[in-house]
């Protein structure tokens, strides 16, 4: 399904301020990482589409259009508010690979029923990111950006490992790049009693 965001004309100052916003919220996560709250019964797809909504107005002012291919996914134990955070960063960052011309993003989900697991793909149409890159892009504070803290993919890196799943990259300078990302439909805490609720 393809589907393009409403248009939007958010101001300068309101775009920088959310950028601004966003590098703090990224230098607290990274400095509280603080242990999920895992749940069960959580719809990836539902947290997928609460991302997309937070970041609707800015894929319209870039002028990006949205393709989404969610299939149907067994609910998994998660801690909901961190993995919506994981994907609204690489979701930003997407975008911003893009920059300012026109281009897509692809969320893509699909179940693994041998592995029992959930593999989300987040792809754009962006810059790409350099192949002697690609190894430390997790690292914290680094970053290829002007004005990047080098923190967002740190703190997805983050969350993805306490949920004991795993995250990978391919990228191609001046084409794109994918995030793949698996998580297991069932985990044991560790010392950390489930919320049912």
């Amino acid at each position: 399904m393809i589907r393009r965001p409403p248009r939007s004309t958010p101001s300068n100052s309101s775009a920088a301020s959310d950028v601004y916003k966003r590098q703090v919220k990224n230098l607290l996560d990274f400095a509280r990482r603080r242990e999920p709250s895992f749940r069960e019964g959580v719809d990836v797809n539902a947290v997928i589409e609460e991302a997309l909504t937070l970041v609707s107005n800015r894929l319209a002012l870039q002028n990006i259009t949205l393709e989404k291919e969610l299939d149907q996914l067994p609910p998994i134990v998660a801690d909901p508010a961190q993995l919506r955070q994981a994907f609204l960063n690489l979701l930003i960052n997407a975008a911003e690979a893009i920059q300012d011309s026109s281009g897509t993003i692809r969320v893509k989900t699909s179940y693994l029923q041998d592995e029992e697991a959930v593999l989300v793909e987040i792809s754009d149409t962006g810059v790409g990111i350099k192949e002697e890159d690609i190894p430390r892009i997790f690292d914290p504070f680094f970053t290829t950006k002007e004005k990047g803290t080098g923190l967002g993919l740190s703190v997805v890196y983050g969350i993805i490992n306490s949920h004991k799943g795993q995250i990978s990259v391919r990228s191609k300078v001046g084409e794109g790049t994918t995030f793949t990302i698996k998580l297991p439909i069932r985990i044991e805490p560790e010392g950390q009693p489930r919320d049912e609720g």
